[in-house]
């Protein structure tokens, strides 16, 4: 799993192009599926069907990354770029990045701190006031390198080992670990021996909106959903509200309880975890003896693709499973990989054994 995650960080694929990673992906799917299909807005399923009759359970990562887009190129080859996904602001100035498939580099271009004001030095600037240098002279030289409006681009950066194996850092895990954990279940389920269906997908846009899931759950139609993600954790220095955030890295995949954004925010998505599908993880977690962790993180920018399953079809009942990660949304985005494993055992458990008879019925607690 480790070497699968490091081949998915490595593809670039911002939200709109991410028709890399799911060639990635299918490659990887395609020798355990009974079919795998990516439609036109570029949501990727793969199906298994087992042996036994029973409820078809869909289960989603999404493919694409944060990232930019290029906007407009100067006559003098400088570039201007729009933030697709949720940049932070204070992390762009003065970093690498790659554009488009032939990974240009560039930089974030940065005014010399020698010339900055103390005010300046303080402000944080927004992409609309930067521009990426590709150490062109002209517009042509830049359409020479193959670069144009639209192409789009991520901060240059690999996947690295911490000092300890397990931790590894980088871009992209957001959510290249779900589409890990995805990928791996279906290798671990391939015998089929199992009570319905199942169908391992991913989700395009996700980060600009969760635009491929409502369309995915009405495409697929699964009596239930678990939306594979990752999540913030709270175990860091600048996080001391244990409540707040009460996860860590390296004890165990979490459940999102209830997430989204409340009434005081501009977007009103929220998603709650189904009693049926919450019982199911309960169930695994304690036959394999695996850890799993609890939160609610309810009033902030934050959701998973589970908050748009809740309106396709008729509704579907719907999980977020989590993978805890550090510094969300950075180039250094730093996670431990047995939470993925961990997280595929329980999976396969949910497939295997709680598929046989799962009772979705919302009363039944």
């Amino acid at each position: 799993m480790k070497e699968m995650l490091c081949d998915f960080t490595s593809i670039i694929g911002v939200s709109g192009e991410e028709q890399d990673v799911v060639r990635a992906m299918a490659a990887r799917l395609k020798p355990y599926a009974d079919e795998v299909k990516v439609s036109t807005l570029g949501n990727l399923t793969a199906v298994k069907r087992g042996s036994r009759p029973g409820p078809t359970v869909l289960i989603a990562s999404h493919s694409d990354e944060i990232g930019f887009c290029v906007k407009y190129i100067y006559e003098d080859g400088f570039l201007a770029f729009d933030k697709l996904g949720g940049v932070p602001e204070n992390l762009m100035v003065g970093r690498k990045v790659w554009i488009g498939r032939n990974r240009v580099p560039g930089v974030i271009g940065a005014k010399p701190g020698h010339l900055m004001t103390p005010e300046e030095a303080r402000t944080v600037r927004g992409a609309k006031d930067l521009y990426i240098d590709v150490a062109c002279s002209s517009a042509g030289e830049v359409r020479a390198l193959g670069i144009r409006e639209g192409d789009r681009a991520v901060f240059a950066d690999t996947v690295s080992e911490m000092a300890n194996p397990d931790f590894l850092c980088g871009r992209a895990m957001d959510n290249r670990a779900g589409c890990t954990v995805v990928c791996e279940l279906m290798k671990l389920c391939a015998d089929g021996d199992f009570a319905g269906t199942l169908v391992v997908g991913a989700t395009c846009r996700e980060e600009v909106g969760m635009v491929g899931a409502r369309a995915l759950g009405h495409a697929v139609h699964p009596d239930y959903v678990i939306a594979v993600d990752t999540v913030p954790s709270g175990d860091t220095p600048d996080q001391p509200r244990r409540g707040l955030l009460p996860i860590s890295i390296g004890k165990g995949p979490a459940v999102l309880l209830a997430d989204g954004c409340d009434c005081s925010h501009q977007y009103g998505v929220f998603s709650s975890v189904h009693p049926a599908i919450r019982r199911a993880i309960e169930n695994q977690s304690a036959a394999q003896g695996l850890p799993v962790q609890w939160l609610s993180l309810v009033g902030f920018l934050s959701t998973t693709d589970a908050a748009e399953y809740a309106y396709a079809g008729d509704g579907i009942p719907q999980a977020s499973f989590t993978i805890p990660r550090r510094y969300s949304h950075s180039p250094v985005e730093l996670l431990n990989v047995n939470d993925l494993v961990d997280m595929a055992c329980l999976l396969q458990g949910i497939v295997e054994k709680e598929n046989e008879t799962i009772s979705l019925d919302f009363l039944a607690d």
